[in-house]
């Protein structure tokens, strides 16, 4: 019996120290970059992980957790991602740290059971910002109430502060918050947000949104003669524009957008059912019952007027759809109507020599390429050559915008070389840099045809446009710079080629040049067909030619 007892205990005991063995073992020949099982770090577990998985881990968890800012002067509460607070997030360092056992922890029994929580202010810290503190500046634009159209219903947006702060306070401000074993709750930071109050309130937007929903119902009925057709209210929702009042900031004003209704009312075929009723009754001339015309013979802004009245009143109603008065009936007689696209052209040109190219801005696909890499004489499309040597050394920092040029600055001589087609700025130009160095910033932009030479500027309607699509892409000029082009380029006043020929149907940006019996028009064109690049070069031919064939392209797009 008692030998039986003592081997019993010697069992006992030798189990117990084969366990203590392979714990030992298990302890001294667990990896270095692990963590043990049951490991947890800043409250997140990271159970049998290597360093480099935690780490990454680690990482996105942190960067994503939510850290509520309170301003320090008037309490209101922001509430962001650590990400979005500026605070950039490395585990590497803190988490490589952290796997770490030295060789004493590993030889104590059953260290890895209770060397679970490796939370501690020793690791290196895992949070940081940009050290220059212009660069790590969190701001958000304050943001007023107001109305938008999501998911096919009209809601109300909520107005939100705005704020400005440096990250480094917030992280200051949030201390060991950060890093504590309550991950999956908010940290806290108090600190100076530099807090800025909407002027529209929620509650106001909200009103507005009633009202407009009362009139918008399901659907809004046009109308016109003895016909009614209906549009879905979310798609009539969608041309509303909502900003703050002129005059009292804390209201907002409505209205429906011209041209936003101008494109609901084609792609419902409203204008198009509405056009041929004015024809019968002679309101309008028959050539503008076509799906691209129709929009032209509606009076939009009269419409518009007329539907932002109804949807204001809060009571629904059908909107009468006004046709207007055509005073440019000549840019739609004798043109050709029968062939394609180029026989179209060939016949309303005649013995004229004509290029045109026309280039989808978008996707850079051609869309019609008539001797597009013809060479002529540029006229006085060779201005956009010129302003892109101008933006280049503003750019660049060679120049400014206030640099002395021809008695005024670059700025003026901007404006009047696009908006007044003048010339004495751009042969300045010409006579400070060179012609060779303008026909090289040419090719360097993709215009390998074109060629500066005294009294012989020569370039081609493929050139043109892919300069155009340079400057709509940003690819040659910062946005701000082409910014400020498109604008001169919307309001240069020889209007009457590609900016009468698109009409009402879409937005021209363009630069004509004219010389003796040489007229060409460079367009960028952005209309509901998408934005395109359209060059038209000619010879003996006139503006309302170029008209006519911009919208007979128009037409086939």
């Amino acid at each position: 019996m008692l030998k039986s007892q003592t081997y019993t205990r010697r069992r006992i005991l030798v189990a117990v120290l084969g366990v203590l063995l392979l714990v030992e073992l298990f302890q001294l020949f667990w990896p270095s970059d692990r963590f043990y099982p049951l490991a947890t770090l800043d409250g997140y577990s990271v159970s049998g992980q290597s360093v480099d998985h935690a780490t990454e881990k680690l990482n996105e968890a942190a960067s994503s957790r939510q850290i509520v800012l309170t301003d320090e002067s008037t309490k209101a509460q922001v509430t962001l991602s650590v990400h979005d607070a500026g605070i950039t997030t490395d585990y590497s360092a803190r988490a490589g740290r952290a796997a770490h056992h030295s060789f004493l922890k590993r030889i104590i029994p059953f260290s890895w059971l209770f060397a679970h929580n490796t939370t501690t202010d020793s690791l290196p810290a895992a949070f940081s910002t940009n050290a220059d503190p212009s660069a790590a500046t969190v701001t958000a634009e304050v943001r007023n109430a107001g109305l938008e159209v999501k998911d096919g219903v009209l809601t109300t947006v909520a107005a939100a502060p705005g704020y400005t702060f440096q990250a480094s306070d917030a992280l200051a401000a949030a201390g060991s918050s950060l890093q504590s074993a309550a991950s999956d709750k908010p940290a806290q930071a108090t600190l100076n947000l530099r807090i800025a109050q909407p002027t529209v309130a929620t509650e106001t937007a909200e009103r507005l949104r009633a009202t407009v929903a009362a009139a918008l119902g399901n659907q809004v009925t046009f109308s016109y003669g003895d016909g009614t057709w209906t549009v879905p209210a979310a798609d009539v929702a969608g041309t509303l524009t909502v900003k703050p009042n002129g005059e009292d900031n804390t209201k907002l004003d409505a209205s429906v957008d011209s041209s936003k209704l101008a494109d609901l009312l084609k792609s419902k075929n409203v204008a198009i059912e509405v056009v041929k009723k004015a024809v019968e009754t002679k309101a309008v001339p028959a050539v503008f019952a076509t799906d691209a015309r129709a929009s032209r013979a509606i009076d939009t802004t009269k419409t518009a007027g007329d539907l932002t009245a109804m949807l204001l009143g809060g009571k629904a109603q059908p909107v009468a759809v006004t046709t207007r008065t055509i005073t440019n009936a000549a840019l739609y007689e004798n043109l050709p109507t029968e062939g394609s696209l180029e026989d179209k052209l060939k016949q309303l040109f005649g013995n004229a020599t004509y290029e045109v190219a026309v280039v989808d801005l978008k996707t850079g696909e051609s869309k019609l390429n008539i001797n597009g890499d013809g060479v002529m004489t540029t006229a006085s499309t060779y201005k956009l050559y010129i302003a892109y040597s101008m933006i280049n050394a503003v750019e660049s920092g060679k120049l400014t915008w206030n640099s002395p040029l021809n008695g005024t600055t670059l700025n003026t001589c901007l404006t009047r070389m696009i908006v007044n087609s003048d010339n004495a700025c751009p042969e300045a130009w010409l006579r400070t840099y060179g012609f060779s160095t303008l026909t090289n910033q040419a090719h360097q932009i993709g215009a390998k045809n074109t060629n500066f030479k005294l009294a012989d500027i020569r370039t081609t309607p493929n050139d043109l446009a892919t300069v155009l699509k340079g400057y709509y892409d940003n690819t040659i000029a910062t946005k701000a710079s082409t910014d400020k082009l498109f604008q001169l380029m919307q309001t240069q006043v020889y209007r009457e080629g590609i900016p009468t020929g698109i009409g009402s149907d879409g937005v021209v940006q363009d630069k004509v040049g004219f010389m003796n019996a040489l007229l060409h028009d460079a367009a960028i064109v952005r209309c509901d067909k998408g934005d395109y690049a359209m060059v038209i070069m000619t010879e003996h031919a006139s503006w309302l030619k170029i008209a006519q064939a911009s919208l007979l392209i128009y037409d086939a797009l």
